[in-house]
């Protein structure tokens, strides 16, 4: 029991990753506050704790919201009192509508197509020169703000206690660069350097700052990409395969409990080998 006593919140625990790292937690003994935009996903990651279920508060919440994240903080202090554990998961794919995905998996399969007859390759992605202000500031909004207004409250009971841990989910896409994904790959990429500072800034305080960045994982965000897709993450892989929200919530416990008692400010990046720094 890694966890035993301690309370953690979880941010997008509705559902893939967060929802393995929610259940991971409980499972070592954690209070866990499981934290998503939709009541009904909290609600079955919470049933999915069995017994532990009682020890878990659902907290609805955008994350992009800075007042609905300072409640959410006031709703976890009334219930426990206390905060141990942050873990900043919440992260939309794309905010484009369904007919962008289909064009990026028809560009992504034209792209390999060409390649595989000899090249050269001439299907062009053309996202960023298409990509409205919205768009882009949506997905900033989401993981990059999401991880600062979450960060900020926790600090707030952290810091004065002389004791956290601090968990942020980024992505492979951030540490090397994703095409077609310049909004997504630039919020991530931002969550590694904000992980950084932070981890700076509060060591003296007792508190550890580290990031996950996954390679390709098998979750919701990721079923929409087209087989030929996958297959080309899967091949560029050299474990050959994917990975699973576990593999995740595994790293994410290492770095919450004791274990991971003299990391701060690194990234560790469960992804199969496709990206060694």
């Amino acid at each position: 029991m890694k966890l035993e006593g301690k309370v953690a919140l979880v941010t997008g625990g509705g559902s893939g990753i967060g929802r393995a790292i929610c259940l991971a937690f409980a499972r070592e003994g954690a209070s866990v506050a499981v934290n998503d935009i939709r009541g009904e996903s909290i609600d079955e990651t919470i049933r999915a704790m069995g017994e532990a279920a009682a020890r878990a508060l659902p907290v609805v919440a955008d994350v992009a919201d800075s007042s609905a994240v300072r409640k959410m903080f006031a709703t976890i202090r009334a219930q426990f009192g206390t905060l141990d554990i942050l873990v900043n998961n919440a992260g939309i794919g794309e905010v484009s509508g369904q007919g962008e995905v289909e064009r990026m998996n028809r560009v992504a399969e034209a792209q390999v197509a060409e390649m595989m007859a000899g090249g050269p390759v001439k299907t062009r992605w053309g996202v960023t020169q298409s990509m409205d202000d919205g768009v882009f500031e949506r997905m900033l909004r989401v993981h990059l703000f999401g991880t600062f207004h979450c960060t900020r409250e926790a600090l707030k009971v952290m810091e004065d206690k002389g004791s956290g841990r601090i968990v942020n989910i980024s992505s492979v896409a951030g540490t090397s660069g994703l095409e077609g994904a310049p909004h997504y790959s630039a919020a991530k990429a931002g969550i590694l350097g904000f992980t950084r500072s932070v981890a700076r800034e509060v060591g003296i305080a007792g508190v550890t700052v580290n990031a996950i960045a996954p390679g390709y994982i098998e979750t919701a965000m990721t079923e929409p990409l087209s087989p030929v897709v996958k297959q080309m993450w899967t091949m560029n892989t050299p474990l050959k395969k994917s990975g699973k929200p576990e593999d995740i919530a595994a790293a994410a416990l290492y770095l919450a409990s004791d274990d991971g008692r003299f990391l701060t400010g690194q990234v560790i990046s469960p992804n199969g080998g496709w990206w060694m720094p």
